[in-house]
């Protein structure tokens, strides 16, 4: 009995082994296997937008300006202009431990397409037009399935259920019998109120005839006789419920915009105490010393994420010179980590762009976690968050 708990046992071990293992194997080809990518991109794709081609375009601008074309027309025609220069071609691949996971982008001017495959060959996914339409066909065909599949199911149902009379008949019939009863008792209340009126209307004659066409004009005379004090107490009472109506309105707005003056000062109040909190955090040293060392991970994380290769050539102006000179100073900024390998050229005078350009490089997760991590459990970034926290509760 105890050697067969001891292999029961023994068993359990190597399989708890064995998961745990697998496990660590997992977690271990996630974090230190490379995911790597590479990435070209071309970019007018036949041709570049050189001087001759911008100063014709120009010359283009100035002849239908002088001869009064329509601006509908010219309007089109810029946009077919732009949907010609938009003639781009790109590629970007990111594979994983050995191209096991394989995702391919490709973009032209017709649009952008997806393909992802597993060990290079089996298509997972695609959004090129051919596996859309498949896809679709597929859905279709499971959808007709489904309700062809439901239809069977509800004739076998309404087979198996027993014929039931027709309750339908039946109601009506007595429904039918109930009326006509109810419309003979009716009949013979008619007939019975009818008669008695007759025996009235004799007996009452002669008193009827008697009374005199005076006695009605009197009637009707104090029926529509009025007082002339009684319509000045209603006038004054009217008059009284507006005047006190406007003065209820006037008081309503008055509370409102006293409401509001209230709000108003609140929320001058809150925004003076946030501002009291954020010069305060400012000055703080563990709110600096935070935010520094946060910021050093950052570009940390940012330079294990940027390509490791670069090369190529990019051609570039804008409109404003000075937004020119301001791009520039910004990609400036990379050229260190990018090397000689890759040619920025500044147009100062055109409007300008011109790309070709390929870059590789790859990603380490476990090398972007460690350093996140280390962020989130530092002790001056906790301070932060509490500090936070406070700011928006008040």
């Amino acid at each position: 009995m105890l050697t067969v708990i001891l292999t029961i046992l023994k068993i359990l071990g190597i399989i708890i082994a064995v998961l745990v293992g697998l496990i660590l194997l997992i977690v271990l080809l996630v974090g230190f296997v490379p995911i790597r990518y590479k990435a070209a991109v071309k970019y007018p794709e036949e041709g570049s937008l050189n001087e001759d081609v911008i100063s014709r375009r120009k010359r283009d601008a100035l002849k239908n300006k002088i001869k009064g074309a329509d601006e509908k027309e010219a309007a089109g025609e810029k946009e077919e202009e732009k949907k010609k220069e938009l003639l781009i071609k790109a590629n970007a691949v990111v594979s994983w431990l050995l191209h096991i996971v394989h995702v391919r982008l490709d973009v032209d001017s017709t649009g952008l397409v997806i393909t992802a495959r597993l060990f290079g060959i089996f298509k997972v996914y695609s959004t090129d037009p051919e596996s859309v339409k498949k896809r679709e066909e597929k859905r279709k065909k499971k959808e007709e399935k489904k309700r062809r599949k439901e239809e069977k199911k509800k004739l076998k149902e309404e087979k198996k259920k027993p014929k039931e009379p027709d309750k339908k008949e039946e109601t009506t019939a007595v429904l039918t019998a109930a009326e006509n009863e109810k419309e003979t008792a009716a009949k013979d209340e008619v007939k019975v109120a009818e008669t008695e009126k007759t025996g009235e209307e004799k007996e009452s004659g002669e008193s009827a005839d008697t009374v005199s066409d005076e006695d009605d004009f009197k009637d009707f005379e104090e029926a529509f006789d009025f007082d002339e004090d009684d319509e000045k107490e209603t006038e004054a009472s009217d008059e009284y419920k507006g005047i006190k109506g406007k003065f209820k309105k006037i008081k309503d707005k008055f509370g409102k915009i006293k409401e509001k003056i209230i709000s108003i000062k609140d929320k001058i109040k809150s925004l003076n105490k946030k501002k009291d909190y954020l010069i305060q955090m400012k000055d703080n040293e563990r709110v600096r010393h935070g935010v520094g060392y946060a910021k050093d991970k950052f570009l940390l994380i940012l330079k294990r994420i940027l390509p490791k290769k670069c090369a190529g050539y990019v051609a570039f102006g804008m409109d404003d010179p000075a937004s020119t000179g301001k791009i520039l100073g910004t990609v400036s900024a990379f050229f260190p980590i990018w090397g000689d390998h890759f040619t920025v050229v500044p147009d100062f005078e055109n409007k300008r762009l011109e790309v070709d350009a390929d870059v590789r490089g790859r990603i380490m997760l476990a090398l972007l976690v460690i350093p996140a991590l280390k962020v989130w459990f530092n002790k001056d970034i906790k301070y932060i968050r509490r500090k936070v926290d406070k700011f928006k509760k008040l």
